[in-house]
């Protein structure tokens, strides 16, 4: 189980984009209710829509495409983080 201060580690790291921080805020629940639901809507987005949001949400659209598509998942979880 990850703690806190692990994930703290990674999201003062400046290994990390903010794009990639921020699926660490989302997938450890530390979003606040905007970045929620603007999580939901770019889960939810075909890819129209999804390149749309990516127009005012450059970071979060591209860090949620590199972890449902990419190898964020992997990277995160060889780097330590229990993800």
């Amino acid at each position: 189980m990850t703690n806190i201060a692990t994930i703290n580690d990674f999201l003062s790291s400046p290994e990390w984009s903010s794009g990639e921080k921020w699926v660490i805020s989302w997938q450890f629940g530390l979003l606040g209710d905007f970045q929620t639901a603007l999580a939901k809507a770019i889960i939810q987005a075909d890819e129209e829509n999804l390149d749309r949001l990516g127009l005012g949400f450059p970071a979060q659209v591209s860090g949620f495409r590199a972890w449902a598509y990419g190898d964020l998942g992997v990277r995160l979880r060889v780097a330590g983080l229990g993800i």
